[in-house]
């Protein structure tokens, strides 16, 4: 226990004093996405127990600034990481498993990374609720309320920053601000969810380098999730396309969030084709470069593909990794 105070307790300021550099410039912006990281780390390598105090360490440093702050990120660092910390860990011996592929590793099934992918989207769409909740009494609700802000800003800016090729003032401004309110939330939303994902894997992936990892690395490239999610999501968008107002705002916010699962799954369906090409390494390194350059766009097929792989197997058929396993 003693080491779980210290390390949770080192942790947690590192992950607070993390948060506290995201203000100071890029490099600072940089430095506080990788504020969850030790949070992750304290967890998979101590347990439980360590992220628990880790969390409440950095939510106490956090509350320095005001309660606000260490509101923000009780519920946007500290209390998901431990969720996702404490389901990562469960396991139970593998003659208990189901007929469902399970991620097994001697003896054991542990609890599967898709799951881990569902409870951290259930977690963001809990933060929008909240959100939804708290600017529920202002006009207009939240894109109301993040409209003049935005106008702010975009009227702050050099005008061949914002848009080279036209007047941007008064009404066009107030105009590409209103869109820009109506999609922050579902940009806000999707890239947090990118966030705890690649810290929870950087963290998994340091804690094994350190031999301290307490369950084997998942084969990512195995990430299967529920069948209902595929539903959710398509119910989702035709809310989102289909319905007007803040109905329709909330149901394409909700899409965007549910969209994030079968990011990952589309990218486990790329990563378990190219395992079977000749150059498994060259065809990765051309399909991230394509995102990089073409974010939005390869992001979006990503999506559609990993949407797809709910009916159509495609490495169950084409790669044989509909089997998931865990690396020792």
């Amino acid at each position: 226990m003693m080491r779980s105070l210290i390390l949770g307790s080192l942790a947690g300021g590192a992950s607070a004093v993390l948060v506290l550099t995201a203000a100071s410039g890029p490099l600072g912006i940089m430095l506080g996405y990788l504020a969850p990281l030790p949070l992750f780390l304290a967890g998979l390598t101590h347990g439980v127990s360590a992220v628990a105090i880790a969390g409440a360490v950095g939510t106490l440093i956090s509350a320095l600034n005001g309660l606000l702050s260490g509101g923000i990120y009780l519920v946007t660092f500290a209390a998901p990481a431990a969720l996702v910390v404490r389901q990562a860990l469960l396991a139970r011996p593998a003659d208990e498993a189901g007929s469902a592929p399970a991620e097994v590793s001697n003896g054991l099934e542990w609890y599967p990374v898709g799951r881990l992918v569902v409870w951290l989207t259930g977690w963001a769409l809990g933060l929008f609720g909240l959100a939804l909740l708290l600017t529920a009494d202002r006009e207009g609700g939240m894109p109301g309320m993040l409209q003049p802000l935005l106008e702010q800003f975009l009227a702050a800016m050099p005008q061949n920053d914002v848009a080279p090729q036209s007047d941007l003032r008064g009404s066009n401004i107030a105009a590409m601000a209103k869109n820009l309110a109506m999609l922050m939330p579902a940009v806000f939303g999707f890239s947090w969810l990118v966030m705890m994902a690649i810290n929870g894997t950087l963290a998994q992936g340091l804690a094994r380098m350190l031999k301290q990892n307490r369950r084997p690395t998942p084969l990512y490239r195995a990430l299967a999730l529920p069948r209902w999610l595929a539903i959710a999501l398509a119910v989702a968008i035709v809310a989102g396309l289909a319905l007007p107002g803040d109905a329709g705002f909330i149901g394409a916010t909700v899409a965007a969030i549910l969209a994030f699962p079968f990011f990952l799954q589309g990218l486990a369906v790329v990563h378990g084709l190219a395992a079977k090409a000749a150059l498994p390494g060259l065809i990765l390194a051309a399909f991230y470069a394509a995102l990089v350059v073409a974010g939005a766009l390869v992001g979006v097929l990503v999506v559609i593909l990993g949407f797809i792989e709910e009916w159509a197997g495609f490495r169950r058929r084409f790669a044989g990794a509909g089997a998931s396993r865990e690396n020792d």
